[in-house]
């Protein structure tokens, strides 16, 4: 399948007074035509850093794009001229943010936020730009949406202002969609409700997803493919099918086995993984995931590549090319 966004190596550190964070180290991913992809792991893994370096959204200092190329429509953003980028974020690359109050404008109405990307990408007049961002509004399923384009985001719940973060990311039909923890802190029916609503808007539209999480609940639902990060580097990566129904690396197992089953016994205890992550400032040697693994007292203390387990599914883990896996 030809891909539409291809990252390749990227690789993103932050310069700061303790030392030098990889917080991406080496993370290639390909996003096919109408896809959609995870990426998944802990808090601080890399997973937003790899979607805001592709957008070269990493604030200089202290972070900087070390090493890697994003080409997208046979273009390497990272390439690019500042203005060109300008030209492709919004329009062509979206980005639904972590949370939408920080991401908002406080002291500009909604329907001013959205209707800015109308007129600077879609030529649209003041007037024109305000129909189109009432018609948004209305897709997104805010009710009274002409009267509450006057509304600032201080007068939304944020269930809504995340539904505004969506209508500004959609204004321009971009062709990749990265969705950055888009259910955050909201209620379990909120979250079904943005998250379906993302996905008819993506089916109509024919784009393409990028879904960053930490819930694999969600992604199991959502996602033709999955890519599991740790430490700043993918540690695992296949079919969404075959992440759920046979996991190779046992940081996946762990994830997988953190999240509640409807089909097990409502006295079955949800597993944790033991430890923290490491401190990418001075990382472990080896597998990163060793001093939390159960298994790692069998690894050699040497960095493990990404390896073919089965076709179509990668994994860096020296246990995970054996028939019977320890878990």
């Amino acid at each position: 399948m030809e891909s539409l966004l291809a990252v390749d190596n990227l690789s993103t550190h932050f310069y700061t007074q303790d030392g030098l964070v990889k917080a991406v180290n080496g993370v290639s991913y390909r996003v096919a035509k109408g896809e959609t992809i995870a990426l998944v792991g802990e808090s601080g893994c890399g997973k937003t850093v790899s979607a805001l370096s592709i957008l070269r959204l990493v604030k200089e200092p202290p972070g900087k794009i070390v090493a890697g190329n994003v080409t997208f429509e046979d273009v390497d953003l990272l390439k690019v001229s500042n203005s060109e980028m300008r030209r492709v974020r919004g329009a062509k690359i979206a980005m639904v943010f972590q949370e939408p109050m920080t991401s908002l404008n406080p002291v500009l109405t909604i329907g001013r936020q959205v209707s800015e990307t109308l007129e600077l990408h879609r030529h649209m007049g003041r007037q024109e730009a305000l129909r189109e961002t009432i018609k948004l509004l209305g897709v997104v399923g805010i009710p009274q949406a002409e009267r509450r384009v006057k509304d600032y985001p201080h007068h939304f719940s944020g269930g809504m202002r995340q539904r505004v973060m969506i209508a500004m990311a959609i204004a321009c039909r971009p062709r990749v969609l990265i969705a950055d923890e888009p259910t955050t802190a909201l209620d379990a029916t909120i979250q079904a409700q943005l998250l379906e609503l993302i996905r008819s808007i993506t089916l109509e539209l024919g784009n393409s997803v990028i879904l960053i999480t930490h819930n694999l609940g969600i992604v199991a639902r959502y996602a033709q493919r999955v890519y599991v990060m740790y430490a700043g580097r993918i540690v695992e990566h296949g079919p969404a099918q075959m992440i759920y129904d046979k996991p190779r690396h046992p940081y996946t197992v762990g994830l997988l086995a953190s999240v509640p089953r409807l089909d097990e016994s409502r006295k079955t205890r949800l597993m944790s993984i033991k430890g923290q992550p490491p401190d990418l400032i001075y990382p472990p040697p080896g597998c990163a995931f060793k001093p939390r693994c159960s298994y790692g007292t069998q690894c050699q203390d040497e960095s493990p590549d990404l390896v073919e387990v089965a076709p179509g599914h990668y994994c860096s883990c020296q246990l995970a090319q054996q028939e019977t896996l320890p878990w």
